[in-house]
This record gives structure tokens, C-alpha cells and sequence, in this order.
């Protein structure tokens, strides 16, 4: 097993650059979707029935996002950066970096 330090340091090829940067989104579109109660704009019964996006979220992100306000809006932001609710810490550094930027990047 290579010590971790030296795997947070090293430059990764392109290819897996962008492995990471697409992993990252998935894994902050998930916690948005824990912060953000989608399910309660949702048409689809399955959603509102277990009160969580059943479905497929970048989708539900891009329908409820501009229906919340700002402060909603800033509020799930700082949620995400913590982790969400069950305060998961990032499994990258690029999911890291990703975290910070703003969340209208992750919705569209």
C-alpha cells in the first residue's frame, strides 16, 4: 500500500483528472440532494412516497434549484461544503476544491 501523502501530491494524467472531476460532481450532487428536499416539487410519486429523489438527480437539481431562494440557496452550499448531514468528508482533492466553488456549477 503507497503512502497516501505521496498519492496527494502526485499529477494525475488527464484521463484521470477527469475521473476524479466527474466522480466529484456525483458525490456533491448526492449531498445536495440530502440538503435539499427535492422530492417535495417532485411529479413522481416514488420521490414524495420515501421523501428523497428517487430518480435521477441532476435532473431534480436542475428543475428545483432556481424555485428555492437565495438564502436556500446559500444555506445548502454551506451545508455541502460541511459535508452534508452527515458531515462526509471529501474522498479527493479535487472533490475537495469542487466543494468550495459555487453549487450553481453542479445543478445545470
Amino acid at each position: 500500500m503507497p503512502d497516501r501523502r505521496w498519492i496527494a501530491w502526485q499529477r494525475l494524467k488527464p484521463e484521470e483528472a477527469a475521473r476524479h472531476r466527474k466522480s466529484a460532481y456525483t458525490a456533491i450532487r448526492k449531498l445536495l440532494a440530502a440538503v435539499v428536499p427535492l422530492w417535495k416539487s417532485c411529479r413522481r410519486g416514488a420521490c414524495r412516497r420515501h421523501r428523497r429523489c428517487a430518480g435521477n438527480i441532476h435532473t431534480c437539481l436542475a428543475r428545483s434549484w432556481p424555485l428555492l431562494s437565495k438564502d436556500a440557496q446559500e444555506a445548502a452550499h454551506l451545508e455541502v461544503m460541511r459535508g452534508g448531514p452527515r458531515r462526509i468528508p471529501p474522498q479527493t482533492r479535487t472533490e475537495w476544491m469542487l466543494r468550495s466553488s459555487p453549487p450553481s456549477n453542479f445543478v445545470h
